[in-house]
């Protein structure tokens, strides 16, 4: 239920579609694999604009390489001239989705790691059950995620939301969401406009959009809603987080 903006693509990268049966085979260990990955890397980065792999490895098919940029994993061979992107790698053998897998080891963070003052804190009940959310205050997406925890009247739980407007696709965002910061209350003014639909007044102060946006870039948080839950999964669905709460209360 999330909106992912795939635009980190460098649309002149020639795109390789992936088989429907695509399967994993041994791979056997490359000598110049170190210098393939170095390689990967410089001819991401000179690119315009360029993409900053946050990790880079050989996958399970020989000749083919893993990488990790703005929250997705990629498919790249060693010159970079065809890419496969979108694509599930599969184990033949088990179907286990190997690329949702890595995806899930990838996006795990340590929750207490996150700058928590720089979130508007929501707390229900005991507030036992804690998770962060990457949100914009002009995402429909984001407005479904909290309209639909206030009908089902979840208790225990705190959330923490991080105020990532989205500039390119909701020009008012970044307007909204320091005024929601700047509010006297922000929790309120924050559940007044998500839940109610009623505008913030108004406000300008010191705020923590930009940390958050920069915070965002390094997690590698590339839409929103963006959900970490306690344990430092990352999910942008909305059902995850529910079980997850309802199974700590």
């Amino acid at each position: 239920m999330s909106y992912f903006n795939r635009t980190f693509i460098n649309q002149t990268l020639t795109m390789c579609l992936i088989s429907a049966g695509l399967y994993t085979v041994s791979l056997p260990v490359l000598a110049d694999e170190a210098s393939d990955i170095a390689a990967i890397k410089s001819n991401l980065e000179a690119r315009k604009p360029p993409l900053l792999a946050k990790s880079i490895q050989a996958s399970p098919i020989a000749g083919l390489y893993e990488v990790f940029a703005n929250g997705n994993i990629l498919y790249v061979n060693k010159n970079v001239s065809h890419v496969i992107v979108g694509g599930a790698l599969l184990d033949g053998a088990t179907k286990q989705n190997l690329t949702a897998e890595r995806l899930k080891v990838l996006t795990t963070i340590k929750f207490d790691s996150l700058p928590l003052k720089n979130a508007i804190e929501i707390k229900k009940g005991t507030g036992a059950y804690k998770f962060a959310v990457f949100s914009d205050p002009d995402c429909p997406f984001c407005k479904t995620l909290e309209q639909g925890l206030d009908k089902l009247d979840l208790t225990d739980y705190t959330a923490y939301v991080f105020l990532f407007p989205l500039k390119e696709l909701h020009p008012d965002a970044v307007a909204k969401a320091e005024s929601i910061w700047c509010a006297k209350d922000k929790k309120e003014a924050w559940t007044n406009l998500m839940v109610k639909g009623d505008e913030p007044a108004k406000a300008t102060c010191a705020n923590p959009i930009a940390e958050n946006e920069k915070l965002a870039n390094q997690l590698g948080v590339a839409g929103t809603p963006t959900i970490y839950l306690q344990d430092g999964q990352q999910t942008q669905s909305p059902q995850e987080l529910v079980k997850a709460i309802k199974k700590e209360i």
